[in-house]
Order: C-alpha cells, then sequence, then structure tokens
C-alpha cells in the first residue's frame, strides 16, 4: 500500500492563511491533493495538519485528516517530527503500508505523472531508501553563496575561499524542489538520511527536474510564479524533461519524457 501524506500547517505569516489561499480559484493545498488523487500508485492520500480550513479542503476532496498533537503545531516544529508522527498514524490504520509520497501543501508545482515516477523509480531500485525531486544549481551554486559579516559581503563559510567566475567549472550541485519525497515506510525511524531530510534514510535517489517546475509558495511573487505555471503547464508537460535516476547500481542516468 502507497500513502500520499500532505503536510499543511495553520498559522502562516508570509501570506496569512497560505495554504488555502486562492490560486486561479482553488485553495492552494487543493494542488498537491489533487496531484496526489491523480496518481495510479497513491492507495490513500491524507493530510497532516493543525488548521480547520485547511481540513475543509481536505475532506471535501476525500482525504483521511491527521491532527497533529499540540507539540507538533506551530512553525518552530521540525518538519521531520511530523512527517515521523503522520507515517506512525497512517501505519497505525493501515499496517500494510509500505511507501509513502510526501508532498508540501503550499506548492501548485507537483502532478499524477511526478508522483507515479518517484514511485516506480523506488519500486525498481531496491537499494534505494527514497527518491526526492531536486534542480541543478547555476548562478545559484553553493560556491557563489555570500554571507555578510560586520556588515560586509564575504563568501559563505570560508574567507579564504577563492573560486572561478565560470559556473561552468564547478562541480554540481542540487538542490530539493519542494516536489516530492517518496520514501520507505521505516526511513523515518531514524536520523541518517542527507541532512537536513534525516527522515529519507542513507540511499536516497534523485529525479533531477529543471527548477521552473518545482519550489514552494512563501510570498505573493511565489503565487505569481505558480500561476503562470499554471496557466503554461501545458507546455512544460509537452516538451519537459527529467533525468531520473538510474535503474539499477552503476547505470547512466537515463531521461524520462512525458507526452
Amino acid at each position: 500500500m502507497n500513502a500520499a501524506i500532505i503536510t499543511a500547517r495553520a498559522g502562516s505569516k508570509s501570506i496569512v492563511d497560505k495554504n488555502v489561499h486562492t490560486v486561479r480559484g482553488r485553495a492552494l493545498v487543493a494542488y498537491p491533493i489533487q496531484a496526489a488523487l491523480d496518481a495510479a500508485r497513491i492507495d490513500q492520500v491524507f493530510i497532516s495538519t493543525d488548521g480547520q480550513s485547511i481540513a475543509e479542503v481536505g475532506e471535501s476532496m476525500g482525504c483521511r485528516i491527521i491532527w497533529r498533537p499540540e507539540s507538533l503545531a506551530g512553525d518552530t516544529v521540525n518538519h521531520g517530527d511530523v512527517i515521523r508522527h503522520a507515517v506512525e498514524e497512517v501505519e497505525r490504520e493501515a499496517p500494510d503500508l509500505e511507501n509513502v509520497a510526501l508532498l508540501l501543501g503550499n506548492t501548485v508545482m507537483v502532478d499524477g505523472d511526478l508522483i507515479d515516477l518517484a514511485l516506480a523509480t523506488l519500486d525498481e531500485r531496491s537499494d534505494a531508501d527514497s527518491i526526492m525531486t531536486v534542480w541543478e544549481a547555476a548562478d545559484d551554486h553553493p560556491l557563489r553563496s555570500l554571507e555578510i559579516r560586520d556588515g560586509v559581503l564575504r563568501p559563505y563559510g570560508d574567507v579564504d575561499r577563492m573560486v572561478s567566475t565560470e559556473r561552468q567549472s564547478y562541480p554540481r550541485a542540487y538542490y530539493y524542489d519542494q516536489g516530492v519525497w517518496a520514501f520507505r515506510k521505516y526511513t523515518v525511524k531514524s536520523k541518517d538520511g542527507p541532512n537536513p531530510w534525516w527522515w529519507m534514510g542513507k540511499r536516497s535517489l534523485p529525479i533531477i527536474r529543471t527548477w521552473v517546475t518545482g519550489r514552494d509558495i512563501h510570498t505573493m511573487f511565489d503565487v505569481a510564479v505558480a500561476e503562470w505555471y499554471l496557466d503554461n503547464r501545458h507546455l512544460i508537460k509537452s516538451s519537459g524533461e527529467w533525468i531520473e535516476a538510474p535503474a539499477s547500481p552503476g547505470d547512466p542516468p537515463t531521461i524520462a519524457r512525458r507526452e
């Protein structure tokens, strides 16, 4: 049994009631819910929340609600602890749970195809603990990051670091793109995943997407980007590519296309 779990808390400050903010006529949280409902490999959809309005959207779309205890409410809680609690609650209800697709409640840039690809890759790769959607850094490569010390910009974490201006010379770097985490249920029981995503297990494999197909919403600028995506996703679906994890250890990456 595969479950989708959507984490969506109440009380957001960047945009008030962000997860139910209307984006192109629908509550924001409705988009990851719909993606999970559209995924052929998902058997049940759950929402972990502490917000009544979020739960009402989920219930109206057929989701099961996981109410967070007070100790896991608010904006200072470790997301991993919320995820672990949700997985344990799902497992109590469905002891045959095997895999989880974890989605964020504040993104529109996921769909059933992507969830199915992540779960299919997890099925094909018995050596993997999890699958994570990521994007490749370029101008925002960590070697170009800065910090402010005493009011002055300096290379982040290493004052003496010397870096070429030619970004093509950098070792490749990737960021989680707020798309899909797919993992086996046992990975949440130990904190050995790639920091800070400790619930993902020791072997987390990538699905690489172009950055614009990821990202969650924190500001009204992000809302505008999300609306652009919704208006143009038919173009992205017809031309988009993902580099998925190799089918077996040692194999080169292959291109997964959607028509």
